[in-house]
């Protein structure tokens, strides 16, 4: 994705092993995430859970990819198709594709 107005943009899709996808995209400032997006074909109970991740890693650096797992650890949020891990690998990616900008 394109570099604007300062910010850099990544993108990244990761097939988990066992068929699922993970989508995320990203847009990053100073090394700190403004926006992101994490979508794809694997289940979040309760949907709403994955709007709630989205604003906690929203003000987070490259660093912090731990407040996915500590996310999933202090909810009952249940995943399937994936594991948080898969989701901090989707999200390693879209990072190292903005940074590339």
């Amino acid at each position: 994705m394109p570099r604007m107005n300062g910010c850099s943009r990544g993108s990244s899709v990761f097939k988990v092993p066992g068929g699922k996808l993970i989508k995320v995209k990203l847009e990053l400032e100073d090394g700190i995430i403004n926006l992101i997006q994490v979508q794809g074909d694997f289940f979040m109970h309760p949907e709403e859970a994955i709007e709630e991740l989205e604003t906690v890693l929203a003000g987070s650096s490259s660093n912090e990819l731990h407040k996915v797992k500590d996310f999933f650890s202090s909810r009952d949020v249940q995943l399937v198709g994936v594991v948080p891990e898969d989701i901090v690998t989707a999200i390693t990616m879209a990072l190292e594709n903005a940074k590339q900008q």
